[in-house]
């Protein structure tokens, strides 16, 4: 925490220098995050420290080296930061940084050449977070296996309302990415029915809830199917390609792309990530995405059969619980 305190300090001290006049940057910074003018004041009186993807918003669009200010100067040393969250009971900064999320998503949802590209053996938590029993059982399973606090049953993982409604609103603004790719590894169905059944017959999780659940995976494979029918999001019309990978894929991983940002994420600990401003990891992992890409079957718009396909053996698995 010493460090971040250090590095926010920094990056102001980087800010005040670019922009010398204090409204003018005040303004600057409101615009580029899209928040309140309020909310940009506490930051800068340490009331709130500046979210790492708040920073980096900010330093592409005013061509701050994020390098610079971490005190990074080996050329083979990459700025990544690990974002861990208590999300079961969320502390402050880890609302920070969820809110520091939705305003990264916010704030490019107008530009016109934003991308989303995903790979991995679980689902996007830009699909999953729509399903609050589906969010619950990955938030429980993070809990069983984490060392932050006791391991708790399924029914009594509850989610705070405030974390709810950003969840809720990631999911809303990712739909305003003009083009969104995921590559899913062919057994991502199998592998989380599996989870659920497993922690049923340790009695981790009751018959109601696998109720749940059960109801839950299908309206997100009801979901899914649209998506990959219509080949775009129903509500802002944005493209959507969805393709199935015939290779396991041993994690996930996401680049997100603005005119002035290219962010990756390494999915760790379940709920949590590595996060990446460098341009050449973006690359190197972008690259890595469309190659995996190249080798697996589109199920969007065209290959009917193929879809149909997937979609009735994912039924079937989803029936067993």
């Amino acid at each position: 925490m010493a460090n971040d305190n250090i590095y926010n300090q920094s990056f102001m001290s980087f800010l005040q220098e670019k922009i010398t006049h204090k409204a003018t940057l005040i303004n600057t910074i409101t615009d580029i995050l899209a928040i309140e003018k309020d909310a940009v004041y506490r930051r800068f009186r340490g009331e709130v420290s500046f979210t790492f993807a708040e920073m980096a918003v900010i330093a592409r669009n005013l061509g701050i080296s994020l390098d610079i200010i971490a005190g990074i100067e080996n050329v083979q040393s990459k700025p990544t930061r690990i974002n861990i969250s208590r999300q079961i009971n969320p502390t402050d900064y880890d609302y920070e940084m969820f809110e520091g999320h939705v305003n990264l998503l916010k704030s490019i949802r107008e530009e016109d050449d934003t991308k989303i590209i995903e790979t991995g053996n679980t689902f996007s938590h830009y699909i999953y977070y729509k399903y609050e029993y589906l969010t619950r059982f990955y938030l429980f399973k993070w809990n069983q296996i984490s060392s932050s606090g006791d391991a708790l049953p399924y029914h009594k993982i509850i989610i705070q309302e405030r974390l709810r409604d950003l969840q809720k609103e990631t999911c809303e603004y990712a739909e305003h990415v003009k083009s969104t790719h995921y590559v899913w590894d062919n057994m991502i169905f199998r592998r989380l029915v599996d989870n659920i059944i497993y922690f049923a017959r340790v009695r981790f999780i009751n018959e109601e809830d696998i109720s749940h659940l059960k109801n839950d995976l299908i309206e997100l494979l009801n979901y899914v199917e649209n998506l990959a029918f219509t080949g775009k999001h129903d509500k802002t019309g944005n493209e959507v390609s969805i393709f199935i990978s015939d290779m396991n894929t041993d994690m996930k991983y996401s680049c997100l792309k603005s005119k002035n940002m290219q962010l990756t994420l390494f999915w760790v600990y379940i709920l949590n990530a590595i996060v990446s401003t460098d341009n050449e990891v973006f690359n190197e992992t972008y690259n890595w995405i469309q190659s995996l890409q190249r080798m697996s079957t589109l199920i969007s718009v065209s290959g009917e059969k193929l879809r149909a396909e997937f979609f009735d053996k994912q039924r079937m698995i989803i029936s067993e619980l």
